[in-house]
């Protein structure tokens, strides 16, 4: 039996709402689910009524609510939330479907400080919830095929990573005008948290715990109030060092990522971008500089919305207690606020290096039940 009273298994429908109408959920996030056998996409929330009906429509999505309460209070209640709102929203979505035993798909950063970021994580524990942030790259077939030649030993011991995310977003003269993104009430950073905290947590993915940071950033857009281009050097507790590179004003392609994983063996390298054929790339090579091999990979079908299908097909499968696709893998709450432990150290690194303080999250029958569903 479930949270909700049910007995779970692969013939069950999740029910799945959204909350938040922008291009992501569009693109992205409703496509995903969608693309899902076992998931019904029943209703949308909207920051009005207004937003939420148009969207519901364009999407054909049956219903349109202007609040979260609304929703919750309705038949269409769902098993499923999806947050693709604004940062801000992030953390008050997130606490109220975990109070109503609902599992949650919250958009990355969890929060917008640290606190609140272990508070949802905690919340989760206490209500024996189910949640999963949206670090969707984990997804990607070059990075999993990078993390299993690591973990295999290939590269020898890890010794440097190099971790860049970025595109023109926000260019003044090639980008979007700026959006809530860059507003201080809305979000805490800003390419730090939209871009660099997908970084961030590819980084503990791959090598562990960070241990220290230290962080430089500029703002290049005319009335900038948040960072548009943010460096990292981190620290690894297992002696590995690294430097991370995001912004949304330098040249890239969606979602301009790149990973160079040095170690005492030779160098694996990660390109993603809608610019290279199937979207992904991934190479071995050797100490000599040789131009290495090119790992063959599953390639993309839709870059923009291929990440987060594969994420939610995992968390479909691990709220219908089923066998999931890629062990391991999903990102949860927890993960969500060790990258905001990071993210915190950032910000006060700007300064020098800041360490990293980790909190201790409780209840290890908890951290049992995630490693059984591949979840931890």
């Amino acid at each position: 039996m479930d949270v909700w009273g049910r007995s779970r298994g692969r013939g069950v429908t999740i029910r799945a709402a959204i909350i938040g109408t922008g291009q992501w959920a569009q693109r992205a996030l409703v496509p995903a689910l969608k693309a899902q056998p076992n998931v019904e996409l029943i209703a949308c929330v909207g920051e009005t009524q207004s937003l939420a009906s148009v969207f519901a429509a364009a999407q054909h999505i049956p219903a349109a609510f202007g609040g979260i309460d609304d929703l919750l209070a309705s038949p269409q209640r769902p098993d499923l939330l999806v947050v693709a709102t604004p940062d801000d929203v992030h953390a008050p979505a997130t606490r109220a479907a975990l109070t109503a035993g609902i599992a949650v798909y919250c958009e990355k950063p969890l929060a917008n400080d640290v606190t609140t970021a272990w508070e949802l994580a905690g919340l989760a524990r206490l209500h024996k919830g189910i949640g999963t942030v949206g670090y969707s790259f984990r997804y990607s077939p070059a990075i999993q095929a990078l993390r299993i030649d690591l973990m295999a030993g290939l590269l020898g011991e890890p010794w440097l990573i190099e971790l860049y995310e970025h595109n023109p977003q926000f260019h003044p003269k090639y980008g979007k005008p700026m959006n809530w993104k860059g507003d201080p009430k809305r979000a805490a950073a800003g390419a730090l948290f939209e871009y660099g905290s997908h970084a961030v947590d590819l980084a503990g993915w791959l090598l562990g715990r960070t241990i220290a940071v230290s962080t430089n950033t500029a703002t290049v857009v005319p009335g900038s109030q948040l960072d548009d281009i943010a460096t990292l050097q981190l620290r690894f507790e297992s002696g590995a060092i690294g430097t991370l590179v995001c912004g949304w004003v330098l040249s890239g392609n969606f979602p301009g990522i790149r990973i160079r994983l040095h170690g005492s063996e030779g160098l694996g390298e990660v390109r993603l971008s809608e610019a290279i054929p199937g979207g992904e790339e991934y190479r071995r090579l050797p100490l000599d500089g040789g131009t290495g091999e090119c790992v063959p990979i599953e390639p993309l079908v839709d870059t923009i919305s291929a990440y987060a299908r594969r994420h939610i097909a995992d968390f479909a499968a691990v709220i219908a207690q089923g066998p999931i696709a890629r062990a391991g893998t999903l990102p949860t709450l927890q993960d969500g606020a060790l990258v905001q432990d990071v993210l915190d150290a950032a910000i006060r690194g700007t300064a020098g290096w800041a360490s990293v303080c980790v909190r201790e999250v409780q209840n290890r029958e908890n951290d049992k039940r995630e490693e059984i569903h591949g979840y931890a």
